[in-house]
C-alpha cells in the first residue's frame, strides 16, 4: 500500500514530534457518539497511529480492534492504552488486505485520516472491503482531505509536506467508491492540528 519505512521513520519520534498527533478526537467522531448515532459495538479504528482515538471510543464503551501498518505506531499506542487503563487489540496490517487480515465484522468503522494515503488506483479495492466488515446497519465514518485542500494546488496527487504522497478526490468519486453503502449524511470537514486542511466527512450505513 505505502512506503512502511516511512511510517516506521516518522513513528520514531516522541509523540510531541508527529506532526498528525492530535489528542482530542475530531468533532466528527464526537457528534456520532456524543448523539448516539453510533453506540458500543465492536469497532474496528483504521490506521489509528498512536491510538488516542480507538482510547476514546474504548473508553466511551466500545470494544476497539485497531490496526496500523506502523509496527512503531503501534508500539506507543499500546503503551497509552496500558496507562489509560483500557483493552484494545492492536493489529499491523496493511489497509488493502483488511478482509484477509480481519476475521469478524464490526458494528462501528472509523476511518479517520487515511483515505488520503490510499494510491488513485487502489480506491476501489480499499472501499469495497467496508460492506464484508461492517455488520448489518453497522456505520463507517470517513474522514479524508478533500480536492479543496490548498495543497493538492489542482491535482489529483502531491508531495505532502513530510515526504508522503497524497491522493486527493472529490465527494462524487467517494461516493461512487463506496457504491454498495447507503450515504447518511455528508459534510465538509477541516482536518490538521491547525484545522487547516479541507476535507470529506461522510457517514455510511451498510
Amino acid at each position: 500500500m505505502t512506503d512502511i519505512k516511512h511510517w516506521e521513520s516518522m513513528y520514531e519520534k516522541s509523540p510531541g514530534q508527529i506532526p498528525w498527533e492530535i489528542y482530542e478526537p475530531p468533532i466528527e467522531l464526537i457528534e456520532v457518539i456524543e448523539n448516539q448515532i453510533v453506540k458500543p459495538c465492536e469497532t474496528l479504528d483504521i490506521g489509528c497511529g498512536t491510538g488516542n482515538y480507538a482510547i476514546y471510543l474504548s473508553k466511551k464503551g466500545f470494544t476497539v480492534t485497531a490496526i496500523d501498518i506502523s509496527e512503531n505506531a503501534l508500539a506507543i499506542a499500546r503503551e497509552k492504552a496500558l496507562q489509560a487503563g483500557v483493552e484494545i487489540t492492536f493489529i499491523k496490517a496493511d489497509a488493502l488486505e483488511l478482509t484477509q487480515t480481519l476475521h469478524k465484522k464490526f458494528g462501528f468503522i472509523l476511518d479517520y485520516s487515511l483515505l488520503h494515503h490510499i494510491p488513485l488506483e487502489n480506491t476501489r479495492v480499499y472501499s469495497q472491503q467496508f460492506k464484508k466488515l461492517l455488520l448489518p446497519k453497522g456505520k463507517l465514518l470517513m474522514i479524508c482531505y478533500s480536492e479543496e485542500d490548498e495543497d493538492a494546488k489542482g491535482q489529483k496527487t502531491a508531495v505532502g509536506k513530510y515526504g508522503n504522497i497524497m491522493y486527493y478526490r472529490n465527494a462524487n468519486e467517494i461516493r461512487d467508491a463506496y457504491q454498495g453503502l447507503k450515504e447518511i449524511y455528508y459534510k465538509k470537514a477541516r482536518l490538521g492540528n491547525h484545522l487547516q486542511h479541507a476535507g470529506h466527512c461522510f457517514l455510511f450505513d451498510k
